[in-house]
């Protein structure tokens, strides 16, 4: 219907042609068409001004006019009025120009509309006028949130597992080579951050403490009693008495001391031993031994706790050269403000002017013209005052002997207070070599080592026992300066020679630390066969020493 009305609309300008000659010649008489547009209402008669009466121009139009197509409009324009159309301004003039067109009363167009009314059953459902149920469709709801929206998409495209059967191996149609796996068929989830609860490390921490202390026993009871707290402490309005109770453990606590009758720090003063003379009411000087009673007081020996050493001192940051010049220049800049910053309050004494032979005639330039050799006199004795001055305070910087020996000792090995020692176990070959000899003991006394240098036929051992500093400098000796390689030359000059024997080298074997030194100072042992060799190792507890050195293999050679 709408595009047939779209049609018929179209055709009204080649229907008006007619009319407009008639109009033409209407304006040649003099009177005058004045076409408005219609409102919005409706669609209204445009007043004319015509000379001719409105029932004559009307027949005379008509009879101008088709009456098939006067029909064909006339029929347009009562459709369009029956479907609520408004009338197109570019049409109307031309069709309220067609003769018989009366103006349209909106108000009988439109009809009121009635208000709607709700009526509802016994059971509350929506019925009409004649008593059917009306069903509403639920409106959808439309989200307009980033978060709904995407919500929304989610569940419109679920990904749907495959329905597989209970066993495929019994379908005859399964093929394991598809790659479709029950348990592992679509791609796992992304692995997310676990995050440990507070406190969880400590606790295992402390169970592994207690079981290497107390046992697998105590460990299990302290675990149980941290569940049952754990679970009190979830569930708030549990019943206390319904929280299960371990056995008791029944701890045999040592009696209590009786009180002696005098007190130990009472009996060297009492005559008799007891305190039964002096409650007597007997003087005291015939009871109490009075000599033992001076002027002075009697203080016990302080007795150390045995305890572990405290920990070390927190060690100062290593600062690069660079950082410590900056450091010093920053220092000396702030001393240099804060004296004159005094000097400006007047609480010291300024300091003289420099005053040298070179800059004499421009700090005294009046004074030094009235008497230059006086002037002269007093430059020279203040730079000597100066040089000197300057001498004395490096000399009450400078060390003394004791103090420099006991820097140059705290360089060289370690505190003395230290607990850990440090052992060195070496194998050699052949410890023949009268020079070696005298640069392995030579080098342990001077680096304060303690051990021994065992020597026996197949093979020699040293142990060696100190600081940290100490073995490291004599590692270096044993290892890297001494030539191992070096022959003993015979009574006649010459060198033995024996290609049976391997290499002559050194093997570190072990080293480690101990609680405490198994030697006194360092000696050198030559024994003729290995049960000699492993007496000496023995004797100071340390057996294990040789055992270490006699089953050592170079996997150098």
């Amino acid at each position: 219907m709408q595009k047939e009305l779209a049609a018929k609309m179209k055709k009204i300008p080649l229907l008006n042609r007619g009319t407009s000659s008639s109009n033409a010649v209407n304006a040649q008489v003099g009177s005058k068409e004045e076409i408005k547009p219609p409102s919005a209402a409706g669609i209204q008669q445009t007043p004319s001004t015509s000379t001719f009466p409105p029932a004559a121009a009307s027949a005379k139009t008509a009879s101008m006019i088709d009456p098939a197509k006067y029909e064909a409009v006339k029929r347009a324009q009562e459709l369009a009025a029956k479907m609520g159309f408004r009338q197109d301004t570019e049409f109307a003039p031309l069709i309220n120009l067609f003769p018989g067109q009366l103006p349209l009363d909106t108000t009988a167009l439109q009809k009121p509309a009635k208000a709607p009314v709700l009526r509802l059953d016994a059971h509350g459902r929506e019925v009409d006028e004649d008593g059917n149920v009306v069903y509403i469709s639920k409106p959808s709801s439309l989200s307009t949130l980033k978060v709904n929206i995407n919500k929304q998409k989610k569940d419109a495209f679920q990904i749907h597992k495959p329905e597989l059967e209970v066993d495929p191996d019994k379908n005859p149609h399964f093929d394991p080579r598809m790659g479709i796996d029950k348990t592992k068929l679509l791609r796992p989830k992304r692995m997310n951050f676990l995050f440990v609860e507070e406190g969880k490390w400590s606790k295992d921490a402390e169970i592994i403490k207690l079981k290497s202390q107390f046992g697998e026993a105590q460990a299990k009871e302290l675990k149980a009693k941290q569940a049952q707290l754990a679970r009190a402490k979830a569930e708030p309005n549990i019943n206390p008495n319904l929280i299960e109770v371990s056995e008791r453990v029944i701890t045999k606590k040592e009696p209590k001391e009786s009180i002696p009758e005098v007190e130990w720090w009472d009996v060297p003063l009492l005559r008799s031993g007891d305190y039964a003379d002096i409650a007597d009411g007997s003087s005291i000087e015939d009871r109490v031994k009075m000599e033992k009673i001076t002027i002075y007081l009697e203080h016990p020996r302080p007795i150390e706790p045995p305890a572990e050493p405290a920990p070390p001192q927190p060690q100062p940051l290593k600062l690069t050269k660079k950082e410590q010049k900056k450091l010093r220049t920053q220092r000396r800049l702030a001393k240099e403000k804060d004296r004159q910053e005094m000097i400006r309050q007047g609480l010291i004494e300024p300091p003289k002017p420099k005053v040298k032979m070179s800059n004499i005639m421009r700090v005294l330039a009046s004074e030094a013209t009235q008497d230059p050799t006086k002037m002269e006199m007093e430059v020279r004795t203040a730079a000597a005052e100066r040089e000197q001055a300057h001498v004395d305070r490096n000399i009450a910087r400078k060390l003394t002997p004791a103090e420099r020996r006991e820097k140059k000792e705290r360089k060289l090995f370690e505190d003395p207070n230290t607990l850990e020692t440090i052992v060195s176990v070496y194998k050699i070959n052949d410890f023949s070599h009268p020079q070696n000899r005298f640069k392995v003991d030579i080098n342990a006394q001077e680096n304060r080592l303690t051990g021994c240098a065992v020597i026996s036929e197949g093979f020699s051992v040293v142990v060696v026992e100190g600081g940290s500093k100490s073995i490291k400098r004599y590692g270096k000796l044993m290892l890297r300066r001494i030539n191992w390689l070096a022959k003993v030359l015979n009574e006649d000059g010459e060198e033995d020679e024996d290609e049976e024997k391997p290499p002559n080298k050194c093997s570190l074997v072990w080293q480690g630390s101990v609680a405490k030194p198994s030697f006194n100072r360092f000696f050198i042992h030559d024994c003729r066969t290995e049960a000699a060799a492993r007496k000496v190792f023995s004797d100071a507890g340390v057996g294990h020493y040789w055992e270490l050195a006699a089953n050592f293999v170079d996997d150098q050679i």
